[in-house]
């Protein structure tokens, strides 16, 4: 059990290295097109005030952009340590007290509790700082969902999983009802309060499908004439490769150690029998330090885009969505490790469900209930993205389709080619290469 802990810990750290290496990469992109000397633009100005600016960030340039970097690497691994030992423990937990199989444990409870960062932001957006919500940013997180998420899930999962395709097409339809929703309140830039109800609602009616699940699955296996008993075949519960992790080393261990002693402190372990009956308790906990760590790692990233003048557009979909994403993540990985494929994937794209309905319904909506007025939105790209969302979601369905609901490590690949497509897609359009 060692062994599978201190291999799930790193994953977070890996998750870091990666995409610190994917906005270095990014970088590097945006020095090419932007063009040398007069023709490159300074982008500071496009972050918020005191981003940047202040003193210790001036004068110490090097040391910050260090601090920055491992500061946010930490987070990525704090948020694999909550994740792994206490946020999908209380999953489990929550699922048994409820009856609720994986899917829908993973497309409910799981997304909610992952997504909460976003959903943090998008309130903190409409009432503190008073600006709209980044509809990119929205998209950005989305992408990183479909296809980093499921994809590093096929990647990084030591067996091929074969996921149920009832569950990933209850789960798309849901997601496409999501996008049209979100395309009809944006069309004209204003959203009203009955609008933005309607966004809320909608999700509500999600769970509440969720919640005829299993009669669901049952009717169509009926129509359909399959079996409803549960394939084991392709099951992996994480205990055949167990032995073969390294344990975690004496370095490894001391860096971890003062956000772990954090963590036991804060939140009860509820895989001990004593306090197994507090796992409501280790759930909500769970979702306060995943904000906390997420909210650090995206301002830090935010600070990190602005020194290395990155224009904010790149890292909304790059850094920071996966920033707000990590938790997902990582959380769809811990349960593929343990064969839960099904559960990985509908919390990859239920999270997105929850983003749209209720990340920028609910916000929008108690915006509306307070303050009596429409809110504006910044809707100038909706057609592109429209598509991006709509073809991505095709993208990953219809080859999931192709390959018999199998993932399999070149279907991971392609997923995330698909994603880097994306990334080079707002380069291209930031830098004026292609104007649509």
């Amino acid at each position: 059990m060692v062994g599978r802990k201190a291999f799930l810990h790193r994953m977070g750290g890996r998750f870091g290295l990666i995409m610190l290496a994917v906005v270095a990469a990014v970088l590097v992109a945006q020095d090419y097109l932007a063009g040398e000397g007069a023709n490159r633009r300074k982008l500071g100005g496009n972050y918020p005030p005191g981003t940047c600016d202040t003193y210790v960030y001036t004068n110490y340039y090097y040391v910050m952009m260090g601090l920055l970097c491992w500061g946010i690497y930490y987070m990525f691994w704090g948020l694999a340590i909550v994740c792994d030992d206490y946020f999908v423990a209380s999953l489990e937990e929550i699922s048994e007290a409820l009856g609720l199989s994986p899917d829908v444990a993973g497309a409910t409870f799981m997304a909610a509790g992952s997504s909460a960062p976003e959903l943090f932001t998008s309130l903190m957006g409409v009432f503190a700082v008073k600006n709209d919500v980044g509809v990119g940013t929205i998209v950005g997180s989305a992408v990183f969902n479909l296809c980093c998420i499921i994809g590093g899930t096929a990647l990084f999962t030591p067996t091929v999983l074969k996921i149920d395709w009832k569950p990933i097409t209850r789960d798309t339809f849901f997601y496409a009802v999501s996008i049209a929703a979100m395309i009809y309140v944006l069309a004209d830039g204003n959203v009203t309060t009955v609008e933005a109800t309607s966004l809320v609602g909608c999700y509500f009616l999600y769970v509440l499908c969720m919640a005829f699940n299993q009669s669901m699955m049952t009717a169509i296996d009926n129509c359909t004439g399959a079996a409803t008993a549960v394939n084991m075949d392709h099951e992996f519960d994480g205990k055949e490769d167990e032995d073969e992790d390294e344990e975690e080393g004496v370095i490894s261990a001391a860096v971890s150690a003062p956000i772990s002693v954090l963590f036991k402190i804060s939140i009860p372990d509820c895989t001990e029998p004593e306090t197994k009956h507090l796992y409501i308790v280790t759930f909500t906990s769970s979702i306060l330090w995943i904000g906390i760590l997420s909210f650090f790692m995206v301002e830090w990233a935010s600070k990190l885009g602005c020194m290395l003048n990155i224009h904010p557009a790149i890292m909304g979909c790059t850094l920071l969505a996966a920033g707000t994403s990590v938790p997902d993540a990582i959380g769809s990985l811990l349960v593929a490790k343990q064969g839960q494929g099904d559960m990985a994937v509908s919390n990859a794209i239920g999270s997105n469900v929850f983003d749209i309905l209720l990340g920028l319904g609910l916000p929008w909506m108690l915006n509306g209930l307070i303050y009596g007025v429409d809110l504006s939105v910044d809707s100038e790209n909706l057609v592109p993205l429209s598509f991006i969302l709509v073809g991505t979601l095709a993208g990953v369905y219809f080859s999931a389709l192709c390959c018999g609901f199998y993932l399999t490590k070149p279907l991971g690949l392609f997923f995330f080619l698909l994603y880097f497509v994306f990334v080079a897609y707002n380069l291209l359009h930031e830098f004026k290469v292609i104007e649509f």
